[in-house]
């Protein structure tokens, strides 16, 4: 005992040293890299505007452009292009030996594993609808260049972006004024440029594209720019557009509104920011630049010496004293639809600039502040909104919580005298702890946080699959708890090995026992995720932190432990989940009836999609696959069924799985409520918000920290890292228990119970090693969704297993022989689904029980006797 409480002090100071993580980050940090240099050691840098160039092979390109060398030109300088390449390498920039194939600039630039795509373009001469691959070639030091198949047409101020395996060009200047082309060219094998369908209302030039995930799919984006035609005025462009690539469908998405006010950007910078925002960096408005296009005009048509005169010192006096180019970075939420200001600069930000996305950096090099006049300057930026203190108090309550979880475990540590207490709790849980201790577990990190982001990001749409966990309640009370309380089983797949044979037990158990370790995994990396958006914790030292804890007091407290932190978690997050909504309604402008109205117009109430598509989270995938996953879930899942075990009457058992039930519903309904909740108040105010949240789940946990008060935010927090360990103690023990009831006990038979209890720890402590293991490697994996990944791992690992248990329980000619055959097949199947077909991820679990069951009992028509008790 005294070396457990040695642990204990040692697991209390690890949060004493938390606050030292809890350091604030910067909004925006911005760079200086080297400035361009001259193209000769004769010469001043002065920059150019229309570079192309990027990243490839750790070194970064820029090349081409224009400027004016020899003087304004407005007082008679000439534009002159350029065809030097520079090499920016271990910090200092270089003149490259090889040179573009002519002097070009404008042309839209895009890096590629091979290297940089220059494509269109133009110079003094033409528009070029020459395209050429820029690869730095580590053994010579230099560039080599490559040409790539030729535009269709002759393109110029376009914009180019990479998605997948295609390069994408959109818009842009022909010898004719600007095009609505879009075309699209394989990065594989490189042929012939692919015409696809013209994007709608006026054509652009000096735009920009970004691609971003929005509430249903992927898009491309087209944002501002200006219409240009030969000798007439220009048209400068407000509005922005969308293509759908999984439609194939354009839409124009209408203006952009800063504060209802449409903004003009032309020759802005773009890159894409998290998992739902866009970044647009300066951009030239239209306010001056149309006074200097319409003096433009009519100095080319006025033979009048005296207007000509006024109007040309009117352009000088502009181009003399003009402000700049636009200081504001923009940011855009895809899912919310909502434009806002994120920052505002000291200087301006250059327009027709090269710029590129390396890492999490963001370069701008040279380009044009004012009319004429460009910038030798290369930046780099970088969004960084993302962590601020935590506070003293709500670090004193996490501390308090989550030792509180551990002192439960050493409390319960001294009752761990035997096997039966460790696995089942000794019959002294009551009926009512072990329900709420079912619902802490199906509930987890994964419902308070995932939950909310799926109706933030889409609607109502998965509403129906906690739902089905109700109404799959009848079948497990009748059916499967009778079944387990009538054999005196420890496991559930000890009566797949009574049904059928020891093969069919061990399967269903390394099943079991393998989904476990990558839900482990899961439950871990989400609350580290919202922590370290929180303090600026980095997410592997919570997943540790956590890692540790849970293994403490699950080893030692056994599942008497686990179930009473499960119902500590249950009281903290639902109470702190109806907090949450109440203080969102508070301090939001709009009232119910208009939030409601608002959702309702964006369809964040659809809740029964009835097309009969399985490829999309129809009502029809979400209830059928729903279904089959809460039976697998609720009637073959070691960590539910354990808790059936613990009470001593058939009765007692039906009453833990009820007490699920009844909390199902409302849980429900709060937590996708407050999803919904999230989406208005965002919307409402979109700078809260920040574009550095990379993973969709952490939006909640966003919310509680900034908006909550003091403590109460550190309380949910608390009950985050509480929900995740409380799940992960269940998998814990149970996987324990399935190990030694399920494999040791079947090849040690003479075991005793005391060294069994001993084996059971350790393996307790192996398995919490290997999940946090799993959790430290996804944590490095773009994962923009867990709840996704959840119910993958489910219907992969799982299905099948299902199935097995039906066709013992409900035929009579079901054997092992016919059941195993089953099962293969049935894994074949949901493998080759997964593989080869765009079915949803819903529908594993039903193909997995179903073919399963249908197989199984076709193959044992055919073979064997059926084993029945």
């Amino acid at each position: 005992m005294k070396n457990l409480q040695k642990s204990a002090v040692l697991i209390a100071m690890m949060f004493l040293f938390l606050p030292i993580f809890g350091q604030e980050i910067s909004k925006l940090e911005v760079a200086e890299l080297p400035a361009l240099p001259a193209e000769n050691a004769t010469s001043e840098s002065i920059g150019y505007a229309g570079m192309l160039g990027g990243a490839h092979n750790s070194v970064f390109l820029a090349a081409g452009g224009a400027n004016f060398p020899e003087g304004k030109p407005w007082e008679g300088g000439k534009k002159v292009w350029s065809n030097t390449i520079f090499i920016l390498e271990n910090g200092e920039w270089r003149v490259s030996k090889t040179q573009l194939p002519m002097p070009l600039g404008y042309a839209a630039s895009v890096s590629t594993a091979e290297g940089v795509l220059s494509i269109g373009g133009n110079n003094e001469t033409l528009i070029s609808d020459k395209v050429y691959l820029l690869a730095y070639n580590k053994g010579s030091n230099d560039v080599e260049i490559i040409e790539y198949p030729n535009l269709p047409e002759p393109l110029a101020f376009s914009s180019a972006v990479v998605d997948g395996d295609y390069v994408y060009v959109v818009g842009g200047n022909t010898t004719n004024g600007s095009t609505n082309s879009f075309y699209r060219l394989s990065l594989k094998d490189k042929r012939n440029w692919e015409k696809l369908k013209d994007y709608p209302g006026a054509a652009r030039a000096l735009h920009t594209t970004a691609i971003q995930e929005t509430q249903t799919t992927k898009k491309l984006f087209v944002i501002g720019g200006r219409q240009e035609m030969p000798g007439q005025k220009s048209n400068a462009l407000t509005n922005y557009l969308t293509y759908d690539f999984k439609k194939q469908t354009w839409a124009d998405e209408g203006d952009l509104l800063i504060k209802d006010v449409p903004r003009v950007l032309m020759g802005a910078s773009a890159e894409v920011m998290g998992s739902m925002h866009i970044i647009v960096y300066g951009g030239s408005d239209a306010v001056l630049f149309d006074e200097l296009e319409n003096i433009g005009l009519q100095l080319g048509k006025t033979p009048n010496d005296s207007i000509s005169t006024q109007l040309t010192k009117r352009r000088d006096e502009i181009l003399n004293n003009h402000p700049g180019f636009s200081k504001d970075i923009l940011a855009y939420n895809t899912i919310t639809k909502q434009w806002f200001v994120y920052d505002t600069l000291d200087t301006q930000i250059p327009v027709t600039a090269l710029s590129f996305k390396h890492n999490d950096d963001f370069l701008i090099v040279s380009g044009e502040v004012s009319p004429g006049i460009r910038t030798p300057n290369v930046q780099s930026f970088k969004i960084a909104d993302a962590a601020h203190p935590f506070g003293v108090l709500n670090y004193s309550v996490l501390a308090l919580y989550l030792m509180i979880s551990v002192l439960i475990g050493l409390y319960f540590s001294r009752k761990q005298k035997s096997t039966d207490d460790y696995f089942s709790g000794g019959g002294r849980i009551p009926w009512w702890a072990s329900g709420l201790s079912v619902f802490g577990t199906l509930l987890s990190a994964i419902t308070f946080m995932a939950i909310p982001a799926k109706a933030f990001i889409t609607d109502w749409s998965f509403f129906f699959l906690n739902i089905t966990a109700i109404l799959i309640t009848p079948l497990i009370a009748y059916v499967f708890i009778p079944f387990f309380n009538r054999l005196k089983i420890k496991t559930a797949y000890e009566y797949l090995e009574d049904r059928f044979n020891y093969t069919a037990r061990a399967f269903g158990s390394l099943s079991f026992i393998l989904f476990q370790l990558g839900r482990i995994g899961i439950v871990l990396l989400l609350p580290s995720l919202a922590i370290s958006i929180v303090t600026g914790i980095p997410v592997e030292t919570s997943i540790l932190i956590m890692g540790v804890l849970c293994v403490f007091y699950t080893t030692f407290g056994g599942i008497e432990a686990v179930v009473w932190t499960d119902v500590m978690q249950v009281v903290v997050l639902l109470g702190g989940s109806i907090l949450a909504v109440a203080w969102i309604m508070l301090h939001t402008e709009t009232s119910f009836g208009d939030m409601i109205t608002y959702a309702s117009d964006r369809d964040k109430f659809n809740i029964m999609n009835m097309e009969l598509n399985f490829t999309e989270s129809t009502f029809w995938v979400v209830f059928i696959g729903g279904l089959a996953s809460a039976m697998v879930t609720q009637g073959t899942d070691q960590t539910i069924v354990q808790r059936y075990l613990t009470s001593s009457s058939v009765k007692d058992s039906q009453k833990t799985l009820y007490t699920n039930a009844v909390l199902t519903l409302p849980a429900t309904i709060i937590f996708f409520g407050i999803g919904t909740l999230l989406f208005i108040f965002y919307s409402e105010m979109p700078g809260k918000l920040s574009p550095a949240i990379s993973n969709n789940d952490s939006i909640f946990p966003w919310y509680i920290v900034r908006e909550l008060p003091m403590g109460v935010s550190g309380l949910l927090v608390a009950g985050i890292f509480s929900a995740a360990m409380s799940s992960i103690s269940s998998s814990l023990n149970s996987v324990s228990t399935a190990y030694c009831n399920d494999f040791h006990m079947h090849f040690k038979p003479q075991v005793n119970d005391d060294k069994l209890l001993k084996i059971a720890r350790i393996v307790t402590v192996v398995t919490g090693v290997l999940g946090v293991l799993l959790a430290l490697w996804m944590a490095s994996s773009n994962i923009k969704s867990l709840w996704d990944q959840f119910y993958r791992f489910l219907g992969l690992f799982t299905g099948g297993l299902g199935g097995m248990f039906l066709l013992g329980m409900l035929t009579k000619r079901a054997n092992a022989t016919g059941t195993l055959m089953g099962l293969v097949v049935s894994a074949l199947l949901i493998w080759y689904i997964s593989v080869y077909t765009d079915i949803s991820f819903l529908m594993y679990s039903f193909f997995g029980v179903a073919s399963c069951f249908i197989f199984g009992y076709v193959f044992s028509l055919f073979f064997g006797k059926a084993k029945v008790r």
